[in-house]
């Protein structure tokens, strides 16, 4: 069995600087210790370990973060379920650490190198900082990557070669352990792997002679290995204060990229999206971004998501985003003509989304037919449904304009008046006191306009709408 450790040591600090161009040293700190810094802070003299007054010392602009565990451990488990989709079996290795199976993938990817590249494109993605390793046992593989080994290796001779030439202080034993080691004399891994390992035992204690077996054991990790949550959250904090609506767009593309990648997969489709906005001394605001139709796509939510933020006033200054999912649905592709073209055309679905975002919810309306023969009651306007939910309307012709209340006309039609169709007696209401007995022409006036007429009982003649 094969596996490999990926080590991400500014894991947070990385996924902080991605969000935009940043030039100048920056650093977390933890207890007043630099635990992550950046390239530019590295070559000041920044070290993991240096106090933070030393460090503002070494640079006067510093750009100082607090670190904090609990978000590491989010970003740690949203890259495990974008790595999700290319290695079936990871293990989570909180706070900087994944271990992958990767025997079962060979086979799927056919080789390691096709199966790395992959892996690889969502790290790039997201400017990710790491180490990498492979081996035959899961600590051997961790040892390796947290020593910068930074290779794959096939072959178990070779692992075991590499292993017994790290300095004892690389291995990741605790501290006190490593001195003791050094102190014997013992300065390299395999120095400490050729001695019995009774005498190990009875010398330096159990926990020793557990780390060095752990090194040749093959077996899965004793945790539970990773498994994808059913519906999509993801919070983002921001390095900089946002001011204006509009400079949330890399955040949210790369949000949505996530989402995309999260739902695709599964077949899925979302109705709509809950946007959080995090502000900075002011309470939260969760906006609603709707799609009549469900979407699954990235670049059709961050457009939606545009339109809506245009008309947003923000109360204060954000600090972070985070996004959640509503109306998860199954997704199946439209069918489409066989000889035209999909690209260029928006569903219906999607124009309505579109109209509702940069208007308002309330703002579109829809014609919705109703069973009543009297025309002024055979429809009724209410908020836009999904574009699945067909309509069965009526087989008789009806005009495109229909005026509220028909406009009389002074005479009868004469014979300038080309009557084409009708009459078609129209008598229904009765059981609601709102009776009508009409008889419907379809006629062209004077004009050439296609009109549609209506003659009561008293020979009164009405206008009632035009045809397109």
């Amino acid at each position: 069995m094969q596996w490999l450790y990926l080590y991400f040591p500014s894991l947070q600090l990385d996924s902080l600087l991605h969000q935009q161009a940043y030039n100048q040293a920056c650093v977390l700190v933890h207890k007043n210790e630099v635990v992550q810094t950046n390239p530019e802070a590295r070559q000041l003299g920044i070290k993991i370990g240096t106090g933070l007054a030393q460090a503002a010392l070494l640079c006067a602009q510093l750009k100082v973060i607090a670190y904090e565990s609990k978000q590491e451990q989010r970003l740690l488990a949203q890259l495990a379920q974008r790595l999700y989709q290319t290695s079936a079996t990871l293990y989570l290795d909180p706070p900087q650490g994944l271990l992958l199976q990767t025997s079962d993938m060979l086979r799927l990817y056919k080789g390691l190198a096709p199966y790395w590249q992959q892996l690889q494109q969502p790290l790039m993605e997201r400017g990710l900082h790491y180490h990498y390793a492979s081996a035959h046992s899961p600590l051997a593989a961790q040892v390796l990557a947290r020593a910068g080994n930074d290779r794959l290796l096939t072959n178990q001779d070779e692992a075991t070669r590499l292993l017994s030439q790290l300095p004892i202080h690389r291995a990741g034993l605790d501290h006190k352990l490593s001195l003791q080691l050094e102190r014997l004399g013992l300065n390299t891994l395999g120095q400490a792997q050729a001695l019995p390992r009774s005498a190990l035992g009875q010398r330096l204690g159990q926990t020793l002679v557990t780390f060095l077996q752990q090194l040749e054991t093959s077996s899965a990790p004793s945790w539970p290995a990773y498994q994808p949550p059913e519906r999509f959250r993801q919070r983002l904090e921001l390095l900089y204060e946002i001011e204006h609506s509009t400079a949330l767009r890399f955040p949210l593309k790369r949000l949505l990229s996530d989402l995309e990648a999260f739902l695709a997969p599964r077949q899925l489709r979302v109705a709509g999206l809950s946007l959080g906005l995090e502000y900075q001394e002011h309470a939260s605001e969760r906006l609603h971004i709707g799609c009549s139709d469900g979407e699954y796509r990235a670049e059709s939510w961050l457009a939606l998501s545009m339109l809506r933020l245009e008309q947003l006033k923000l109360q204060a200054p954000i600090i972070a985003v985070s996004l959640k999912t509503k109306g998860q649905m199954p997704w199946a592709p439209l069918s489409a003509q066989l000889f035209e073209p999909p690209g260029g055309k928006l569903t219906a679905g999607q124009l309505i989304s579109r109209l509702q975002s940069k208007l308002g919810d309330h703002a579109v309306q829809q014609v919705y037919l109703q069973d009543d023969h009297r025309p002024e009651r055979s429809f009724y306007q209410g908020l836009p449904q999904s574009h699945y939910q067909s309509q069965q309307a009526t087989r008789a012709l009806r005009p495109s304009l229909l005026f509220t209340l028909p406009q009389a006309l002074n005479h009868k039609p004469d014979h300038r008046w080309c009557i084409l169709s009708g009459p078609e007696r129209i008598q229904s209401g009765w059981w609601d006191n709102v009776s009508i007995c009409r008889d419907y022409f379809i006629a062209r006036n004077p004009i050439g306009q296609v009109c549609w007429l209506f003659r009561t009982p008293r020979e009164e003649w009405f206008l009632h709408g035009y045809f397109s």
